[in-house]
């Protein structure tokens, strides 16, 4: 997003829209999913009988659509993670030349409905240890990277401002949108979540720490990607396919790189792989629940759906080279999914939830202290605002970006 969206500039107004929007929706939503103690559907139907529950269904849809590719994109670690330990790295393009981006699609969509089938609590464990070394991993290849040739044309293209691109309605609405999709907003993995909380639980504490760490091991990912693109001349804009097309030239160079190439790619399947588990638990949910069906069977219907919708992601990445209007459609789906109907959704859940629910017991369920600044004093009632008066704020931005 940041190689597509003008670098430093996308990454000043990401950075804003998580503080901004991106933290009060996250609350919004978690502790209106902690005060129904129901998912999606059920709080939508607790707010209208009649028509809620097709909101509730719709913020299921939603994460159905983005599992549909993210599974794909979890396939291609998985791919290049036993690719990395059978020392057989190879190009993106070569990875895909045949049928392996499908495949590995399908084998990481059997592994997603056999941990379902037998519950998350080994991916628990698992990603407690991992995913901190992961996080290590990342942050020692991007202090590596800025010691690359291509390091300080990086730099000049991640910090880079361009005061015109910042005022463009285009630059907020693609960084709001990835804040939105990076953090869950408006895909029903919030409210879903929120309904396990457990009583007493300060939902602003996880929320605030939650969203900060995963925007600055994001930004850490960039400083890691960047320098390797201009190193070896890639374009800043390749797409959802950069990681896979720059780490393999560099695992080629680096010291040690066949070790560090098997840790990455092993760590960031784990990663993904636990991505997927919590998000078709999301879509499952509803479906055990409305349905009153058995879990198991749940996550067969659950994973059967979302591998059908994802086989054309899938195929857009192989040598059938599947496109809509010329970009693949696994990158299609992404914008729409990814961007466009996410910050619709979260928008619009949003309001319903701050406008309909009752204020006072959602500030009791967010579970937060009064903060003092000097003379002011700080109360959760600002999350609600936030949904209240953020639609307004979003239809006149649409209007200045058509009208001016």
């Amino acid at each position: 997003m940041a190689g597509q969206n003008g670098g430093g500039t996308f990454i000043l107004a990401y950075a804003i829209c998580i503080l901004a929007l991106g933290i009060p929706l996250y609350i919004l939503e978690a502790s209106a999913g902690k005060l129904v103690n129901r998912g999606p559907v059920g709080l939508f139907r607790q707010i209208n009988a009649r028509w809620g529950p097709w909101v509730g269904w719709f913020l299921v849809v939603m994460p159905m659509m983005i599992m549909s590719y993210y599974l794909v994109v979890s396939g291609w670690t998985l791919g290049y993670a036993v690719d990395a330990i059978r020392v057989d790295l190879k190009p993106f393009d070569e990875f895909t030349a045949g049928f392996s981006s499908l495949w590995f699609f399908l084998v990481t969509a059997a592994l997603t409905l056999a941990v379902l089938m037998r519950g998350i609590e080994g991916i628990e464990r698992t990603s407690k240890v991992f995913l901190p070394l992961l996080v290590l991993v990342v942050g020692g290849l991007a202090i590596y990277s800025q010691t690359l040739p291509g390091g300080g044309q990086a730099r000049d293209f991640y910090f880079n401002f361009d005061l015109a691109q910042f005022l463009e309605p285009r630059t907020w609405i693609m960084g709001a949108g990835q804040a939105f999709y990076s953090l869950a907003i408006g895909q029903g993995f919030l409210i879903t979540y929120g309904s396990y909380a457990p009583k007493g639980f300060n939902i602003v504490n996880s929320s605030t720490t939650v969203a900060l760490t995963n925007a600055v091991i994001s930004i850490t990912a960039g400083l890691m990607v960047f320098p390797i693109v201009f190193t070896f001349g890639m374009a800043p804009d390749t797409g959802s396919q950069l990681s896979f097309t720059a780490f393999p030239k560099i695992f080629g160079e680096l010291p040690g790189g066949l070790f560090v190439g098997i840790a990455f790619y092993v760590l960031l399947f784990v990663a993904a792989f636990t991505s997927c588990v919590g998000g078709m638990t999301v879509i499952l949910a509803p479906i055990r629940d409305e349905f009153h069906i058995s879990r198991k069977r749940a996550a067969f219907v659950a994973v059967a759906i979302v591998t059908a919708l994802g086989i054309p992601s899938a195929l857009s990445f192989t040598s059938v080279g599947l496109t809509i209007g010329g970009a693949p459609f696994l990158d299609v789906m992404d914008q729409i999914a990814g961007s466009g109907v996410v910050l619709v959704a979260g928008i619009i859940g949003a309001a319903l939830i701050a406008w309909i629910l009752p204020g006072d017991r959602l500030i009791l369920t967010i579970n937060a202290p009064l903060r003092r600044l000097g003379p002011i004093t700080f109360t959760s009632r600002w999350v609600i605002s936030v949904g209240r008066y953020l639609p307004p704020a979003a239809v006149a931005l649409l209007l200045f970006t058509y009208l001016v």
